[in-house]
């Protein structure tokens, strides 16, 4: 991937900056300098932003918004990058909160591919996009920032770092957290299948000793297959009982049969002479009941005679209640024409008196007509009084409503003039609270400075005092350096004369010599010599040669940062504005008294135009009452012209006259009724005269009528069967209501008579039946029985228990005999899972888990691919090695790396290396790192990375080779951006991106292409 252009708006430092990385980017190797924290991480901030929504320190991403920037503008990235051949851009915008806002406004992004000018929108939602990027580039945005730019400080904490720390680190790069989770997920499923088998196991145990036998089976731990055997014999043995136990219930059951006849026969014998004394019994009470039988046929006789003379009964009742009726229909009629004479008489007198009226009721009619027009618009003279009353008042208010708006006028003004005097202070109050935000702001950002020179001066402190700690440590190590080897240099001496003597014991004078041949003429004397182990001191020597190599180099390192620091905390100084926080606390007072002053006067303002606005309504209401009064005048006027006319032809008040007039007209109302009545009653009267003769004279007819059948019925029933039973018709009639029991009395006797043959017929075929026998006792037979069937249904009870017994003990053998069966296969598979989990957890011999074999591996790429640059960094001397550690089983296990030094032909601590040396094995493992990601990502294309610090701790010959081995790097197709503020690298490297400060801003330059 290989950067074009840059665009940032409001993103961190940068107000508004365009970077051409196109034409830098194609030089083999240059230089991203500039001060400590004028903004040169924050570029790679945009590039990880742009395409990965996030950042290189994984820190929030509404900081990267420029602090400064106005809610109006939008933070935006736009990034151009080139792979492959294809040209892409990615635009961003952050989302973020306006100020007094609870609604965040919202980023938006989009992908594009430009071919020829064209450009065409690959995705635009923020997971499309994020799917694309990563199916372009081929990484994800943590092994963008691994790759792309390289922290070489990073990496010489990894090659110090321990197994576990390299566990972690390689886990993030290559997500071997996967494995583990399959080893934990076998694990799992593992000790899932463990415990189901021993929970089966346990649950077949279980129900094993629900086996019911008479013989009690011994506490079994596990299931055998000798178990299920000996529940098979039992059952043969429980089968044979069953049958021997059902031979003996038939037995029982044959015996109790022939018991239950003989004893059936016997009790039929028993109920026949039972049913005898039964309907002997009967027959007797049916006799006791013959006379009251007798009774109830006589009575039957005489209702079906009442019966027959029923309709003649009925209608005698019914023209008796005629012939009552004819006579008080007489008794009325008689009555009512009394009332009518009087009525008429009544009538006659009323007629009379309207006579008389009839001259004084004329008069009245002349004068309503006359006043009529007054009374039928009374309601039109009754609102003119209304109206001259409400005109004259509305006119008088008028007039005082216009003194009131010449005063509203004058008051409406002066509010006016105080509005504006009030927002002019306002306007005054916000420009100098505006200014006071960017004071503010500046002092913040003072503070800021201050707050880091701060920690700068501490962390200067702390490394001072840990120097001087290493520093003492060192010296005492050197101190003890040549303690040992004075000792050492002694203890060879004493080796060498401990040689010699013991050459002296075994030559004597005149002996040739064994190195040259010559006779020795005289021996020198053999000297004393302290027998002592050299071992010891030389180890501890080699530990303390160690320890000063590791010592040296982290003196220099220290030296070198704590220079760095305080050349940084130097420049820092001269910006710094110690004064700043009293500053800034004077400035934020100034500015809340003048929030509060702005706070009162908008306060003013709103009171004052409520005021004044309070005034413009009242004002224009009262405009609108004057523009009415030219309505009200005429108006006025139409009422007074009605109350003249009314005025002029009745000379009353209005209420007086209606009274007066509502008066007279219902007098004549009231004649006009009287007389209307008068005429309809008496037509009415004589109708109804007329009426109740016709009336009375018919009624008269009906009675005689009615008499005389009356008299023709009684003759008729004297001479009738009925005058038997009955001595009057009233008595026969009343027993009318008898005539619904007769079919009951009749059911009753025929009830009776049957009964009494049947009775009588069983009696006579019982007698010949038990003649000559007598009546078995019962009791006897009853007990044998009872005996015999008890023993039966023992001896049945017994079978059906064992039976249920035998089924259920087959029943659960043949389900249990299954299950152990299913349950012996599936151990094979679980032991298969058992051995599996075991070897890829790391818990055989080998004692390594599959995730620390993958990152073995991984590591393996990495230290191969990075022991090519150190070679060439290092003049072939050092490469890198993993360090073998050997369990009890001979497996590799550890992640720790060592250096091989060919100098010396065996392996090295890393820490023993010097700073330098530290430094080009940090950046090898980067590269190695880059290159094995690139490869496991499917080869994807770099063109250009970029290497973060580290290049200061280098000596001019080792920084000529690094830089060498970088630029040799172009011929793989690639380009080198070292990140540096060191002025070494600013000679060395002419190409530059310098990023600067200016009017508080970041802003970037590019030189030297």
């Amino acid at each position: 991937m290989k950067p074009i252009r840059l665009e940032l708006r409001e993103f961190g430092p940068y107000k508004h900056e365009v970077i051409q990385w196109n034409e830098i980017v194609n030089e083999p190797m240059f230089l991203i300098t500039g001060k400590t924290g004028s903004g040169k991480s924050t570029l790679f901030d945009a590039f990880v932003y742009a395409l990965y929504n996030k950042t290189t320190s994984g820190k929030d991403i509404a900081s990267l918004r420029t602090k400064t920037a106005d809610d109006k503008d939008r933070t935006i990235v736009i990034f151009d990058f080139e792979l492959q051949g294809k040209h892409y851009r990615i635009e961003r915008t952050l989302a973020y909160l306006k100020t007094g806002n609870k609604n965040i406004t919202s980023g938006k992004v989009s992908l594009m591919e430009i071919n020829a000018g064209v450009e065409t929108i690959l995705a635009t939602k923020e997971n499309d996009v994020k799917e694309k990027v990563e199916q372009i580039i081929g990484l994800d945005d943590k092994q963008f920032c691994q790759i792309i730019i390289l922290p070489q400080g990073k990496f010489k904490e990894f090659l110090l770092s321990n197994s576990n720390e390299k566990k972690e680190v390689l886990r993030s790069l290559f997500n071997t957290h996967f494995y583990q989770k399959f080893v934990d997920k076998l694990q799992n499923y593992a000790k899932t299948l463990d415990s189901n088998y021993k929970l089966k196991e346990r649950e077949l145990v279980t129900k094993f000793e629900q086996f019911n036998f008479e013989k009690d089976f011994p506490k079994i731990e596990f299931l055998k297959e000798s178990d299920f055997e000996e529940v098979e014999k039992q059952l043969v043995f429980q089968k044979n009982e069953v049958n021997e136990l059902e031979k003996h219930q038939k037995y029982l059951e044959d015996e109790l049969t022939k018991l239950k006849i003989e004893y059936s026969e016997l009790d039929k014998l028993n109920d026949k002479f039972s049913n005898l004394e039964e309907n002997n019994d009967s027959h007797k009470k049916l006799l006791e009941d013959a006379q009251r039988i007798t009774h109830l046929k006589n009575i039957v006789k005489k209702l079906e005679e009442l019966g027959k003379n029923k309709d003649k009964l009925l209608d005698y009742d019914n023209y008796l209640d005629k012939k009552e009726q004819l006579i008080k229909n007489k008794e009325t009629l008689s009555k009512e024409q009394n009332i009518l004479g009087e009525k008429i008489q009544e009538n006659k007198k009323l007629g009379e008196e309207i006579l008389t009226q009839n001259d004084s009721i004329n008069d009245i009619r002349e004068e309503i007509a006359r006043y009529n027009y007054f009374y039928e618009n009374i309601e039109f003279f009754y609102q003119a009084e209304k109206d001259i009353a409400l005109y004259s008042e509305k006119l008088k208010n008028i007039e005082d409503t216009k003194g009131a708006i010449e005063q509203l006028e004058k008051e409406v003004t002066d509010y006016n003039v105080n509005l504006e005097e009030y927002k002019e202070e306002l306007n005054i109050l916000e420009n100098s609270i505006g200014k006071l935000k960017l004071d503010i702001l500046k002092k913040e950002t003072e503070v800021e400075k201050l707050e880091d020179f701060r920690n700068l001066e501490n962390t200067i402190k702390s490394k001072a005092a840990d120097l001087k700690e290493k520093q003492t440590e060192l010296s005492l190590a050197n101190s003890r350096q040549k303690e040992l080897e004075q000792k050492i240099l002694e203890l060879e001496k004493n080796k060498q004369q401990e040689i010699l003597n013991t050459f002296l014991v075994h030559l004597h004078e005149g002996d040739c010599c064994p190195l040259c041949q010559q006779k020795i003429k005289k021996l020198p004397a053999v000297k004393q010599v302290i027998k002592t182990e050299n071992e010891d001191a030389k180890n501890e020597l080699d530990d303390i040669i160690k320890n000063i190599i590791r010592l040296e180099t982290l003196v220099v390192k220290e030296k070198e940062d704590l220079s760095i620091l305080q050349e940084e905390l130097a420049s820092k100084k001269i910006e710094i504005n110690f004064s700043a926080k009293e500053e800034l606390e004077q400035f934020v007072v100034e500015k809340k008294n003048e929030d509060n002053e702005r706070k009162i006067t908008f306060e003013k303002i709103e009171k004052v135009s409520n005021c004044r606005n309070e005034l413009a309504e009242k004002l224009e209401k009262l405009n609108s009452l004057i523009s009415f009064e030219s309505e009200y005048k005429e108006k006025l006027g139409i009422a007074q012209a009605k109350k003249q006319q009314y005025m002029a032809n009745i000379d009353s008040s209005l209420d007086e006259f209606e009274q007066y007039y509502e008066k007279q007209k219902q007098i004549v109302l009231s004649y006009d009724e009287k007389q209307e009545l008068y005429q309809k009653v008496k037509t009415n009267l004589m109708l109804k005269e007329k009426e109740l003769a016709i009336e009375l004279k018919n009624n008269n007819k009906n009675i005689l009528e009615v008499e005389k059948t009356i008299e023709n019925i009684i003759e008729k029933f004297k001479d009738s069967k009925l005058k038997l039973y009955y001595n009057s018709l009233k008595i026969a009639k009343d027993d009318l209501e008898k005539l619904d029991d007769i079919e009951s009395y009749k059911n009753e006797i025929q009830v009776y008579e049957d009964r009494l043959k049947i009775i009588l017929d069983n009696i006579q075929r019982l007698e010949e039946e038990l003649h000559n026998k007598k009546r078995p006792n019962l009791e006897d037979y009853a007990q044998e029985l009872s005996t015999k069937e008890q023993k039966m249904m023992d001896c049945a009870e017994k079978v059906a228990i064992l039976k249920t017994k035998f089924k259920t003990n087959t029943n659960l053998l043949e389900k249990l005999s299954k299950e152990f069966t299913i349950l012996e296969k599936n151990i094979s598979t679980a032991r298969e899972v058992f051995a599996l989990s075991n070897v890829i957890s790391g818990k055989t011999e080998s004692k390594k888990s599959l995730e620390t074999y993958v990152q073995g591996y991984y590591l393996d790429l990495i230290l191969e691919a990075g022991t090519k640059r150190l070679l060439q960094m290092t003049d072939e001397r050092y490469r890198f090695e993993r360090k073998i550690e050997r369990a009890k089983g001979g497996g590799l296990q550890g992640l720790d790396i060592e250096i091989y030094d060919v100098y010396l032909n065996s392996s090295r601590m890393v820490s023993s290396l010097s700073g330098g040396e530290i430094f080009l094995a940090s950046l090898s493992l980067a590269l190695g790192l880059a290159e094995v990601i690139q490869n496991e990502s499917g080869g994807i294309s770099l063109e250009t990375i970029f290497i973060d610090e580290g290049f200061g701790s280098l000596d001019a010959e080792t920084l000529d080779t690094a830089i060498t081995t970088l630029i040799e790097l172009q011929s793989y197709g690639r380009n080198i951006g070292i990140i540096s503020h060191v002025s070494e690298l600013k000679e060395r490297i002419r190409p530059k991106l310098e990023v600067y400060s200016k009017n508080n801003y970041a802003k970037v330059k590019i030189s030297g292409v």
